[in-house]
């Protein structure tokens, strides 16, 4: 059940940002999760939109944080995914997080 929340959640974050960051074909994803699992995430989002496709910018919670951080005024990723929740409330409490509404979910 987690796993498929977790696809979900992706998939629905991804689809967004790709339709609204100038229908953009390639989506840029800042995570750190581990490369092994990234894979499989990557292939199933890209069958399903065939039209759309990720490109993961990996490292750690600290790196990936500076890194937005340091971006604040030119942002280069259209999602952030997989951080620490310290990471996340930071990035909000400056501002760099755009809120996302999760439409309903087909089931």
């Amino acid at each position: 059940m987690k796993n498929r929340f977790v696809k979900s959640s992706l998939a629905a974050l991804v689809a967004t940002f790709a339709t609204n960051a100038f229908a953009a074909t390639e989506v840029t994803v800042y995570t750190a999760f581990e490369t092994d699992i990234l894979a499989k995430y990557k292939n199933a989002f890209e069958q399903a939109n065939p039209d759309v496709k990720i490109k993961w910018v990996r490292d750690s919670t600290g790196i990936m944080t500076a890194k937005l951080l340091a971006e604040k005024n030119n942002p280069q990723a259209e999602v952030v995914w997989g951080l620490a929740g310290s990471s996340m409330a930071l990035l909000k409490e400056e501002g760099i997080l755009k809120p996302y509404t999760q439409k309903a979910l087909k089931t």
